[in-house]
């Protein structure tokens, strides 16, 4: 909540979800607000609904009902599992799904139970599968005049999400392992995430012609510095032949051994210091960033990704998070702040379905705006 202050309105979750949204209340269990309902829908090109299945079709308002209203209109729903198959009724949250897709078993480390992504992502990427087909329901009706109905799994959208670990238990008989901060590419494993003296670094330590200028130049630096160990010295990194990890433990203790001295060399340096250290020589290194480098980045910034919007109400402007693409016709980012609870109820259904504001009013006392 804004200000750690608990109040509806306040919601930091409301705030970054419905930017540029107009805000109207309506209950459409009321036999009014079921007919104020099919008013509005008769000036819809789509529908969105994220209903228990079954809920809208025994208000009379499922697809039947709406495409009766408007032939070519577009309803697309949005459930935990669909709306078909045994478990169609089965209830879930963002965690329960992650768990429930088989994502979160690839999150974590191997020797420890999985973990859970911190914010709520199979939820936000199955708005995202709906939005893009909810669009291609829209191109194909501008081309043949059909209406259609959509059908979103949340579920099915983190099956997606695994990629080619889907592949693993058909085609290896096993199932894809986590991995967490290391990476495995069949030659033996070395850790990815390397702290440093302000955070994390992803840093990548590997022989071969891919790895051996990260190598060479990270001896340099140490060397500079005097803290070179003799493991490193004189090695001809291009021919550090990685493929015998996966079956010589002298070889993988040898990797662990290099890993662990450069991660020790890098604590003692800045995200930035090493960062620019890549950039100037051939480093396989990043900084981990926080969503405070973020806001503070060059790069998104120089991009204007980055928006202020107004809150009134709460007498403060707020950064909010812009869009990821660049349009040569289109305004892209947010508009304006979310909107508070029916804030918007007198303009639309003044605008659309012709409503008095004294009617909206009378709505409004009889519970059903």
């Amino acid at each position: 909540f804004y200000k750690d202050e608990v109040h509806p309105e306040k919601s930091l979750f409301w705030f970054a979800f419905n930017t540029s949204k107009k805000g109207i209340t309506l209950d459409i269990t009321h036999p009014t607000g079921q007919q104020v309902l099919k008013s509005l829908v008769s000036y819809a090109d789509i529908v969105v609904e994220s209903y228990a299945p079954g809920y809208l079709d025994a208000l009379g308002l499922g697809y039947e009902a709406l495409s009766a209203i408007k032939p070519d209109v577009i309803l697309t729903s949005i459930t935990p599992f669909g709306q078909t198959g045994p478990r169609r009724n089965w209830k879930g949250t963002d965690l329960t799904l992650q768990a429930r897709s088989g994502l979160q078993y690839l999150l974590g480390d191997p020797d420890r139970a999985p973990v859970r992504i911190s914010v709520p992502m199979i939820a936000t990427k199955a708005g995202v599968e709906a939005a893009s087909s909810s669009l291609f329901a829209l191109f194909h009706r501008n081309r043949t005049g059909e209406g259609q109905r959509i059908d979103v799994s949340i579920q099915a959208v983190g099956i997606w999400q695994m990629m080619n670990a889907s592949s693993f238990p058909k085609h290896h008989g096993t199932n894809q392992v986590r991995a967490g901060d290391r990476y495995n590419a069949g030659f033996g494993n070395a850790r990815a995430i390397l702290t440093c003296a302000d955070g994390y670094v992803t840093f990548l330590t590997m022989g071969g012609h891919m790895g051996a200028p990260t190598l060479y130049a990270m001896s340099r630096w140490m060397e500079s510095e005097g803290k070179l160990p003799d493991m490193m010295r004189g090695k001809k990194w291009e021919e550090w032949d990685m493929a015998k990890l996966a079956t010589d433990k002298a070889a993988q203790k040898e990797m662990d051994d290099l890993n662990e001295t450069i991660a020790q060399f890098l604590t003692t340096k800045s995200k930035w210091e090493i960062f620019e250290r890549a950039c100037n020589e051939k480093i396989l290194a990043a900084p981990v960033n926080n969503v405070k480098d973020l806001v503070e980045h060059p790069q998104p910034n120089a991009r204007g990704f980055f928006h202020t919007l107004s809150h009134e109400d709460l007498k403060a402007e707020i950064v909010y998070p812009g869009h990821w693409a660049l349009m040569n016709n289109a305004q892209a980012g947010p508009r304006f702040r979310a909107p508070h609870i029916g804030e918007h109820n007198e303009e639309i259904y003044g605008r659309l379905l012709g409503a008095s504001a004294d009617q909206v009013r009378e709505w409004q006392r009889n519970g059903i705006v």
